[in-house]
């Protein structure tokens, strides 16, 4: 008799102690979800996408003759208020100082080259996206020459506008703007002011 009061006792705790759980299963199921607030840091990610090149002071794409390139792959880090290019595509600007001919020469002798791109962000109003206004510094690419020379070609660069970075697409638009350049110090006349699209995805 004993023996089952314990059984019966035993049994109708777990009950109570299914029951219980259940209802709060059911009660977790049943609270909303609140959403998260959307905070600038949420730019924070890797991203790939494509950068196009234009001519700026005469309008037309620097890959050919007025027709829209699909542009190069490019793939950039954001963190820290900054956007890292650990391989910039250099090969256009390359080709504006030295000639097509010359230029796969002297892209296998520099080999990748990173920049970054310092930036403020301010979320907007509708807290939809983040507008980035961006600070950038010279590009500086060195160019091995041969033993003991070594040219030092200075891209001076320049924002061409906010950046933007949308939550519901995580997509990053910018532009970039080198105006002027420099070998060794020297002012390179030939050189056209050139115009980089970043179009980017959030992985």
């Amino acid at each position: 008799m004993k023996k089952e009061m314990k059984f019966n006792r035993l049994f109708v705790s777990l009950m109570i102690a299914g029951c219980t759980l259940g209802f709060v299963a059911c009660s977790d199921d049943d609270d909303p979800q609140t959403p998260t607030e959307p905070k600038v840091e949420d730019v924070y990610g890797d991203y790939t996408g494509t950068m196009q090149t234009v001519l700026l002071d005469q309008s037309t794409f620097a890959e050919g003759e007025g027709e829209e390139p699909a542009g190069v792959d490019v793939a950039a880090q954001v963190k820290n208020d900054t956007v890292y290019f650990d391989e910039f595509p250099v090969r256009d600007l390359v080709v504006s100082i030295v000639g097509e001919e010359s230029a796969d020469a002297i892209l296998e002798a520099i080999g990748k080259v990173s920049y970054k791109v310092g930036y403020e962000a301010t979320m907007t109003a509708a807290k939809d996206s983040v507008y980035m206004a961006f600070d950038p510094k010279p590009l500086e690419i060195s160019v091995p020459m041969g033993e003991d020379n070594t040219l030092t070609v200075k891209v001076e660069v320049a924002a061409a506008n906010k950046g933007n970075y949308e939550f519901e697409t995580k997509n990053l638009n910018m532009g970039l703007e080198a105006s002027s350049v420099t070998v060794n110090d020297v002012p390179f006349p030939a050189f056209s002011a050139t115009g980089f699209t970043f179009e980017m995805k959030k992985k």
